[in-house]
């Protein structure tokens, strides 16, 4: 049937005034469509276009839900499936959004139970019903419908199911449930692959050669993120080379645009992300990669291009972007502490406050994780008393398993710096390495170490010498750099302490060479005072001065940088536990 004459000048002007970004009169022109009382088709398809104007453009959520609401119920009596799907699609956002999280679900389960003969809606609003799930942490809800996806999308859709496959392996890696992660992990790859050659006859390889990249994109996110949350920094290299191959691929000028995609079959019409947010998240992956590994330099030069990356696309108000964004500044901060870079890093910790203050749920989320790097940089400048409250504070806010664990084994050196043996000793079965609630390698490497040094203050020499090879042993295997320098100082110091200079030198010569690597400013310290009375001891003139020359460089570095850091308005911060950041505004 011809549209009324009517309708079609005011969808055209109404559309004149979008492209020029004219919302208010665009939405007039829409709403004037209904004093010619429309039948139901154009009323929907109308109700639809203002609230999801009202829902991009405005803040006017009462007026939105209203046209979405009356879009959704009108356009389950007219042919057009679209308007009552992108209707409930978008008042369930909606709802999501002003935390009625069971209007959200109510109106998606009513929706994915009329779209079972629309394999694109089926297909999406499944992956948004288990996405709803995902945020209110009903884990077993959101596994389930991922698993509808499955055996739907299975029957006419292979590069779908994939996508279900690894959006459950993503689930079950937040959960932390290993066992369940990897055997699905190793079943993705063949099918994968089995997708690739029942379509090898498709005329477009083009557009089937992306979609794969695609898929091996998310697939290699998952492995490297898989052995980086379980501590295996070396086994996780080879992947990360090929991801950030496969990143390079895609973002490439020769590379099929996003666009082409809807040209596929409707139901193969999805991506896990854009290549814009995945060039962030292989940058913000090599970052986490080179700080387990002790790669400061390299983890500094990720961030910036990941932060540029940001700037660039103009992402800063995109909620997925905004959290990539705290990531980057989480692991910037301590790689600058650990560099010896403790004033650029302390103003990282200003960057990363004014971020949380924008989004209050990304505060909710990363509390913890900040009262950690206050903790560390307070811990750096020797507060002890500041850091224990920060680390406390991140304990009691915190609902990770491995976070829980590496504040408790931070404080356990607040404790044995302070002499605070008693208070240790309250934590051993917090972070005892053999019963470590964390699964983490590193972590349990780290534990290790903090017993060492335990054993060694006790002048246990022998207990303290068995523990420091553990975490040697740990730290070679995964190619832990930071925590193997830290290591070998240390058990230099014992040796130098027991009289035994050519064991104490053979250890504190790596030591200093690893720490120079990583960079590791405290490290250096450490190492030359070491060397200087190994040289002493040796009768070597010429030795001791070039080693108290590269001691008080060091210490002059570390003590400038430590006044420095003093001196700028965001130190304040490691007194700060509630309330309002105790910043001035930013500008």
């Amino acid at each position: 049937m011809a549209e009324e004459p009517w309708y079609l000048a005011l969808i055209g002007m109404a559309e004149s005034f979008r492209q020029k970004n004219n919302i208010k009169e665009c939405i007039r022109c829409l709403q004037a469509i209904f004093a010619f009382k429309p039948n139901n088709d154009i009323g929907s398809r109308t109700h639809l276009q203002i609230g999801k104007l009202l829902h991009i453009c405005s803040n006017n959520s009462d007026l939105a839900r209203h046209h979405l609401e009356q879009g959704w119920q009108l356009g389950q009596t007219v042919g057009d499936e679209n308007i009552k799907f992108e209707s409930a699609s978008l008042l369930a956002k909606l709802y999501e959004q002003e935390g009625n999280t069971n209007g959200s679900r109510q109106v998606l389960e009513a929706a994915l139970q009329v779209s079972q003969a629309n394999q694109h809606w089926n297909t999406r609003l499944l992956f948004q019903i288990a996405s709803l799930y995902l945020k209110v942490k009903d884990y077993n809800s959101a596994h389930s419908y991922l698993q509808a996806g499955i055996d739907f999308c299975s029957m006419n859709s292979r590069y779908t199911t994939c996508l279900f496959m690894l959006t459950k392996t993503l689930l079950y890696l937040s959960e932390k449930k290993f066992n369940e992660a990897n055997p699905l992990l190793q079943q993705v790859s063949p099918e994968i692959e089995s997708w690739m050659a029942n379509h090898s006859n498709q005329p477009d390889q083009t557009m089937v050669e992306a979609q794969k990249e695609y898929l091996q994109i998310f697939y290699l996110v998952l492995q490297v993120c898989y052995y980086l949350m379980v501590g295996h920094v070396k086994s996780s290299k080879t992947i990360l080379k090929q991801l950030q191959g496969s990143i390079l691929k895609v973002t490439s000028p020769d590379f099929p645009k996003e666009s082409s995609f809807a040209k596929n079959l409707p139901q193969d019409q999805f991506l896990w992300m854009s290549h814009d947010h995945l060039c962030i998240l292989v940058y913000l992956i090599t970052v986490m990669h080179s700080m387990q590994g002790g790669n400061m330099d390299k983890a500094e030069k990720y961030t910036e291009k990941g932060i540029q990356q940001i700037q660039k696309q103009g992402y800063q108000d995109n909620g997925l972007v905004s959290f990539f964004h705290v990531m980057l500044m989480e692991h910037i901060v301590q790689c600058r502490i650990v560099q010896g870079k403790k004033e650029q890093g302390v103003r990282d910790l200003g960057v990363l406050c004014s971020l949380l203050e924008k989004n209050p749920l990304l505060l909710q989320n990363h509390r913890s994780q900040l009262h950690t790097l206050i903790g560390l940089y307070a811990m750096s400048q020797s507060c002890l008393v500041e850091a224990e409250t920060q680390f406390n504070a991140a304990l009691r806010t915190s609902r990770e398993t491995e976070l829980w664990t590496f504040a408790n084994l931070n404080l356990a050196i607040v404790y044995l710096r302070s002499n605070r043996i008693p208070e240790f000793q309250g934590l051993v079965p917090r972070i005892s390495p053999e019963n470590l609630p964390s699964a983490s390698h590193c972590l349990k490497a780290a534990a290790y170490f903090i017993h060492g040094m335990n054993a060694y203050f006790c002048n246990n020499i022998s207990e303290a010498k068995r523990y420091l090879r553990e975490t040697l042993k740990m730290s070679t295997a995964e190619d832990l750099n930071r925590l193997l320098a830290t290591s070998l100082a240390l058990l230099g110091h014992v040796f130098l302490t027991q009289g035994v200079p050519r064991e104490s030198m053979n250890m504190v010569t790596p030591a200093m060479q690893l720490a120079s690597k990583v960079p590791d400013l405290t490290v250096q310290v450490w190492s030359a005072a070491i060397l200087k009375d190994l040289y002493q001891m040796q009768n070597d003139p010429a030795k001791t001065k070039e080693g108290a020359e590269l001691l008080h460089k060091y210490q002059q570095i570390l003590y400038q940088d430590d006044n420095n850091a003093r001196q700028c308005p965001e130190h304040q911060l490691i007194y700060w536990t509630e309330g309002n950041f105790p910043l001035p505004p930013r500008v």
